[in-house]
């Protein structure tokens, strides 16, 4: 499982995962859910972490083309933007994200010689 898939999993659950100050995970919602899910936030922690830094911002300066989006209520949703943008702009672009991921960018065709 993958950490986008374990967030968005946790959340269709009813758990809200967030990155404390200190860097540690912050895990709100039901205690017996968070109990279940606790084995496998454990197990992939950095992973976890990683991609919630991401989805808060931290990388403001990668700007990308294509984004791989994570929903709560649908698979995931690749999507090409023009021109390029940064992750926080993307996530105002779509509130109902949970998380995204920057693709590989496309390669540039050159103009054929005329």
């Amino acid at each position: 499982m993958t950490p986008a898939a374990i967030i968005q999993s946790a959340t269709a659950d009813g758990i809200s995962l967030s990155v404390s100050a200190s860097g540690a995970i912050k895990a709100g919602g039901d205690p017996p859910k968070i109990a279940r899910w606790m084995p496998v936030i454990r197990e992939h922690k950095a992973a976890i972490i990683a991609a919630l830094r991401v989805g808060a911002g931290d990388t403001l300066a990668k700007t990308s083309h294509g984004w791989l989006i994570h929903y709560a209520d649908r698979k995931p949703v690749e999507c090409y933007i023009c021109p390029l943008v940064t992750h926080a702009e993307l996530m105002k672009l779509k509130p109902d994200a949970l998380a995204a991921e920057a693709l590989p960018d496309l390669p540039v065709i050159p103009d054929p010689p005329e």
